[in-house]
């Protein structure tokens, strides 16, 4: 007579159907994760879109106010509204989508009184939700430096270049907004990831709250120098292999690095050719006389 099978509470799995259960769960775990991740990363890209068009806006209202772009830096003096001195662009935007950094504390107000950065920040509509702030560890002193190695780069060099050349006149700065004659087709700020030399030999980011053009362009913008001491500052491609882009007129979206005029020297590192391609998207007028191949 054959052994009646036991059907209560005590029955254990088998060891196939444990394999059988585990395989099912990694395959299931194999179908959900990257559902998973891709929503996680639109939803990051999204959060930077946000940023990107408040920017924007703030960067609009600015003009109108003022009827000249903002600097990169306030040459001397403290900006009225946030008490920090030689302010950066990130300051006059902050008059109207919320200032980056409002101390606490005697300690921190020392340190935005007197530091050349600060490692953290108050709003974070100047963070893309893709980066931490270990991201904005500084290449030259090792600090976290929200501002000055943060997520946005601003088309200083044709909107509001306040360095100085060797005659003390600043290199662009004030830029009229009657200077910008296609605001629909001008890059405000974009992604940056510092100066591409440090971030594709050392992967360190340096001077990224600058974006510079393709060219240099010194004849028809007094630059004389890219953002960065070791080079051009360029657009950081990290959602979907693209940079998102804020423009004048306020919208913004996701480019290319070619489709905003650069030229590609390494397809792997996204290393551009220094002082290629075409500043037609950048200068405010729309076309480029002196672009290169």
């Amino acid at each position: 007579m054959e052994p009646k099978r036991s059907t209560g509470p005590d029955r254990a799995f088998t060891l196939i159907e444990l394999l059988v259960v585990i395989a099912i769960i990694a395959i299931l775990m194999a179908i959900v994760l990257p559902a998973i991740g891709s929503a996680m990363a639109s939803a990051r890209r999204a959060k930077n879109l946000s940023n990107h068009r408040q920017l924007g806006l703030g960067l609009r209202m600015y003009t109108d106010d003022n009827r000249y772009h903002p600097p990169l830096r306030m040459p001397s003096g403290v900006h009225e509204e946030s008490g920090r001195p030689r302010a950066r662009w990130h300051f006059m935007i902050g008059e109207y989508v919320g200032q980056p950094i409002k101390p606490r504390g005697a300690e921190e107000l020392d340190m935005f009184l007197n530091s050349n950065d600060f490692p953290s920040l108050s709003n974070e509509v100047f963070l893309d939700p893709s980066q931490s702030y270990e991201d904005m560890r500084s290449f030259q002193s090792g600090e976290i430096q929200v501002l000055r190695c943060g997520s946005y780069g601003y088309n200083y060099q044709y909107l509001g270049n306040s360095r100085t050349g060797a005659d003390g006149r600043y290199s662009n700065y004030p830029v009229s907004e009657q200077m910008i004659l296609q605001p629909y087709r001008t890059v405000a700020f974009a992604d940056s990831g510092g100066s591409q030399v440090l971030r594709t030999t050392e992967g360190k980011r340096e001077h990224a709250y600058t974006l510079d053009p393709p060219r240099l362009d010194t004849p028809n913008n007094g630059a004389l120098e890219w953002g960065h001491d070791t080079g051009q500052v360029t657009p950081e491609l990290r959602h979907g292999g693209k940079a998102i882009v804020s423009w004048l007129d306020g919208h913004a979206d996701a480019f290319t690095l070619d489709q905003l005029g650069y030229r590609i020297q390494d397809s792997e590192t996204g290393f551009v050719a220094p002082d290629r391609g075409d500043n037609s998207l950048f200068n405010g007028i729309g076309y480029d006389r002196g672009a290169t191949e």
